[in-house]
């Protein structure tokens, strides 16, 4: 046998042909990080046999895969960031797509396989373990967080989900939820106390101090006030510009997507512009998206900002053959969004 040398370039394009991987930087690295926890994962529950089994913790998992990985990617030592995920991120959002269970004390199993279909022929694949231990391995494709597959792999081996019930968006559609939610928080209003602090309130698809507000503004709004490092939402009622009566919306994330129906009652709803290049797609986000329907950004990952761009600002980056996914979440939203091919 014949031992050479070979290039970090030369290793990665190893690496990338293995996980039958289409995308190079930072699509390349989420792509072989996911994989290695996955496989991490796998290798170490196959070692225990009969009832003195334990889950791996999470130190453990992440530490494995760092030690691996290092050689690639010296940085990864790190904690990472928003743009730039460390592992331990990276091990957080595979749970949140569905990929891994996540025990009690941050322990790890790995998830039963399922897959969440894309269209008419493609799904993509989740839980299952790492592409070694698939008998469909060859047909499947890592993404970054995300691997994908056709759907007539996964008979009668992983049970096919559809959106909405990976997303566990509100069933009856945002509409019909948002006016669930007014009766609700209506129905517990009480008077305004004289001192509510600094107020702002969403009008027509913008914060404005109470103060800002025209004088003949009325009717129910919603409003948030800063206490300490964050903000607590209510619907307050107006008459005259005036703070009459309140209510608290106890859930922030509530008051996140009853903001994107306000926008389009209000006839300005978020717009959003679709590019899409060589298999690639990226979308520019300006405003949060609430906590469930969030999970479809796992499907790609971020890219860096530009330079003074607003912090609330994120950009992110999807297989293209994710879209469609990404575009049904806008739908549910209210978002419009723009198809641009470069």
């Amino acid at each position: 046998m014949e031992l050479r040398a070979v290039s970090r370039e030369e290793a990665l394009n190893v690496v990338s042909v293995a996980l039958n991987c289409r995308f190079s930087g930072e699509g390349l690295r989420i792509s072989v990080v996911s994989e290695c926890l996955r496989s991490a994962l796998y290798q170490y529950l196959a070692h225990w046999t009969g009832e003195d089994w334990q889950p791996i913790a999470s130190i453990q998992l992440t530490s494995l895969v760092r030690r691996k990985l290092v050689p690639l990617w010296s940085e990864i030592i790190g904690i990472g960031d928003d743009v730039h995920p460390g592992v331990m991120s990276i091990l957080d959002s595979l749970a949140e797509l569905g990929d891994m269970v996540r025990l009690e004390g941050g322990r790890w199993l790995v998830a039963p396989a399922h897959a969440v279909r894309i269209d008419d022929r493609m799904a993509i694949l989740l839980g299952g373990g790492p592409i070694e231990s698939l008998s469909q391995n060859s047909e499947v494709e890592a993404c970054g967080r995300i691997r994908l597959i056709e759907q007539s792999a996964c008979e009668s081996w992983a049970e096919l989900w559809d959106v909405k019930e990976w997303i566990g968006s509100p069933g009856e559609g945002i509409e019909a939820w948002s006016a669930r939610l007014l009766a609700k928080i209506t129905s517990k209003f009480i008077d305004a106390p004289n001192d509510v602090g600094e107020v702002v309130a969403y009008l027509r698809s913008r914060w404005l101090n109470v103060t800002e507000l025209p004088s003949n503004e009325k009717g129910i709004l919603l409003c948030r006030t800063l206490i300490g490092t964050g903000f607590s939402y209510f619907l307050g009622e107006f008459s005259a510009g005036q703070l009459r009566k309140l209510s608290t919306i106890e859930n922030s994330d509530d008051a996140r997507r009853l903001r994107f129906y306000l926008d389009t009652k209000a006839n300005c709803p978020l717009k959003v512009k679709v590019n899409i290049s060589q298999g690639v797609v990226k979308i520019r986000l300006i405003r949060r998206l609430p906590k469930r329907e969030s999970k479809v950004l796992l499907l790609g990952w971020r890219a860096p900002g530009l330079e003074g761009e607003h912090p609330g600002v994120t950009h992110h980056i999807f297989p293209e053959e994710c879209l469609s996914i990404v575009l049904k979440v806008f739908d549910e939203l209210g978002i419009i969004w723009t198809k641009y091919l470069e």
